[in-house]
């Protein structure tokens, strides 16, 4: 009776082992196999994400890149994170949108970094949406180019022939038509280019495709192995409050949506020319109101 009691134990013991084992195995490959109060390794809550790729800035003596955060942002993304409905919105604001900074009157939005830092364009894009902002990351141009190399490239359909040089921001654009995979300075050079009819607008596009794509790329269970180097670089080439275990949630999370689960969309505004400032995108607030109702509660 005893040797029975035992070798029942063992046998639990063994399927306690092998359940754990499966768990992990699915928390790391296949997420959204396991039912959500059973997920620990995926966020619970929604929360809202201010994403700033700011422009690099080089120094006018040495002619080389400065390290520091303090330059125009190229690409302002405000992102919900809901694992509830299990949605993930993003809403890109064109780097013209005329608002007012605080303390520094009304100019183009891409400036509130470069006068306030990081505090301050967080100020002035809740002021313009209304969204609470919970979190933030900011980084250089250089992040996008060393990610995607670590991830072996990004596969997306380049929709026209693209070529542009500026050496003052260290641009060499020459990509072609087509569908191809990118390398992380292809991929880089294919977020940043808006000399076309549609500039800037054209270029948040292109950024919202190859932040899908990008998407695509870290759902790959066999880059869940280069987890470790992609912590590396998070580390060296962003500036965020976001907290690490939280940061390492939110890509698992999102390595299991599917495209059903994702929308894209801009910050409506009219294009016009204002003295001063020049050409810029002045923002529609009921359009703006609407957004945020559909998109960030």
């Amino acid at each position: 009776m005893a040797r029975k009691k035992i070798n029942l134990t063992r046998l639990l013991a063994l399927l306690v082992i092998m359940l754990a084992i499966l768990h992990v195995y699915l928390t790391i490959f296949l997420p959204k196999w396991i039912p959500g109060p059973l997920r620990v390794g995926t966020i619970s809550q929604p929360f809202n994400l201010l994403v700033l790729g700011v422009d690099t800035t080089y120094n006018s003596e040495t002619k080389k890149p400065m390290p520091e955060l303090a330059g125009r942002t190229d690409t302002i993304m405000l992102v919900h994170l809901d694992p509830i409905h299990n949605q993930f919105n993003t809403l890109s604001i064109p780097r013209d949108t005329y608002t007012t900074l605080p303390g520094f009157g009304q100019t183009k939005i891409n400036a509130a970094n470069v006068y306030g830092g990081t505090e301050l364009a967080l100020q002035a894009i809740t002021n313009l949406t209304g969204v609470k902002i919970n979190y933030f990351i900011t980084f250089k141009p250089s992040f996008i180019s060393q990610l995607v190399d670590l991830l072996g490239g990004v596969y997306l359909e380049v929709e026209k022939d693209m070529e542009y040089v500026d050496h003052a921001q260290g641009l060499n654009i020459n990509l072609k038509k087509g569908y191809q995979k990118l390398s992380g300075k292809q991929a880089h050079d294919y977020i940043r280019y808006r000399h076309d009819l549609y500039g800037d607008l054209g270029r948040i596009e292109r950024q919202q495709k190859f932040m899908k794509a990008l998407g695509q790329r870290l759902s790959r269970p066999s880059n869940i192995i280069k987890a470790p180097f992609i912590i590396y670089v998070l580390s060296r080439e962003i500036k965020t409050n976001l907290p690490l275990t939280l940061l390492i949630k939110t890509v698992n999370w999102r390595r299991m949506l599917s495209a059903g689960n994702i929308r894209s969309t801009t910050l409506p505004g009219e294009p016009t020319t204002v003295d001063g400032a020049g050409s810029v995108v002045v923002p529609d607030p009921r359009a703006i109101e609407k957004l945020r109702r559909e998109l960030f509660q």
